[in-house]
């Protein structure tokens, strides 16, 4: 029986910050094929630092550079299914003993606007590693060290209103705002709601609330119909830059996530591991490449190159 597992794909920009003053500046010039090639021929020992080991991914569509930081096993137990037993986790399960756990994850470089693209084997979501690579073995002068920070957007209302057949549920943050025509509220029927409260006790309202139909009862006719009657609020909570996501099904028939306000950029999918196919680094990589593939054109947009000039 095969099992799906599901990994997140996170996007970088690649920039540098003074040493000295709180200021950016952008990097084009680096050619990663060219830069991890090189790195590539370095030998073992070189391509360490402390308890993080580097190598490079050549001859797919990205150049990658892979990161397996050091596992401490230490107060872990180890199931033997086979003795059926539960035992302390002990150095000699590794074959040979002189070998370490891992945590491993991989970095694939975009060929423009100095964007990288990460996935990783665990929850793990630090971009430390990266640059630690960054300033030891493509160090930028003294002035300058490499900055790492995730790509962000917003998911656009027009989105909800094109995209998203059905609304199955929402999660906001918005504030109320009391006008002098106590009749006019923002935001349909969910605004005019909190607003009447706001105007009954004199003060606007701080408001956090996440409504959502229940999975048993999850029709497409009142999913579609939740939609219409959400829209109006959608759109003046949207307005508001706090929090606003929305979660339903698109014209094609596929789960859809808007988050209609500035967050990062990462894209979610399922890597499928067949019944007798070992869960192996490569998998991961794959799929890495396959999603910045697919993103691309996209990020590109978003980049446009001119961020931190």
């Amino acid at each position: 029986m095969s099992k799906t597992i599901q990994r997140t794909v996170a996007f970088y920009w690649l920039r540098l910050r003074s040493r000295e003053t709180i200021s950016y500046k952008s990097v084009r010039d680096v050619n990663w094929v060219e830069a991890l090639t090189g790195f590539r021929s370095l030998k073992w020992g070189e391509k360490a630092i402390g308890g993080i080991r580097y190598d490079a991914i050549l001859g797919r569509d990205y150049p990658v550079l892979s990161v397996s930081e050091q596992f401490d096993p230490t107060f872990m137990q180890y199931i033997d299914r086979e003795n059926e037993r539960v035992t302390d986790y002990m150095d000699n399960y590794l074959a040979g003993g002189g070998g370490d756990l891992a945590k491993s994850s991989a970095f694939a470089f975009f060929p423009e606007y100095a964007l990288v693209g990460r996935i990783s084997g665990t929850a793990s979501k630090s971009v430390e590693p990266l640059k630690k690579a960054l300033d030891h073995f493509w160090p930028q002068g003294k002035e300058y060290e490499w900055d790492v920070q995730p790509v962000i957007t917003i998911d656009s209302i027009e989105r909800f209103k094109k995209e998203l057949k059905e609304l199955h549920s929402f999660n906001a943050k918005f504030t109320t705002r009391r006008t002098l025509d106590s009749v006019s509220f923002e935001g349909g029927t969910t605004g005019e709601f909190y607003g009447e409260i706001s105007d009954a006790i004199g003060a606007d309202l701080d408001v956090e609330i996440k409504v959502s139909i229940p999975s048993d009862a999850l029709l497409a006719a009142p999913a579609r119909k939740f939609k219409e009657m959400m829209g109006d609020f959608v759109s003046f909570a949207a307005k508001q830059n706090r929090q606003m996501q929305v979660n339903g099904i698109d014209l094609a028939g596929k789960l859809l996530e808007l988050k209609l306000v500035e967050h990062p950029v990462v894209e979610q999918e399922d890597i499928i591991i067949g019944e007798n196919e070992p869960k192996q680094f490569t998998s991961l990589v794959e799929h890495l490449i396959k999603v910045c593939a697919e993103k691309q054109t996209d990020l590109y947009q978003i980049s446009g190159g001119e961020e931190y000039e």
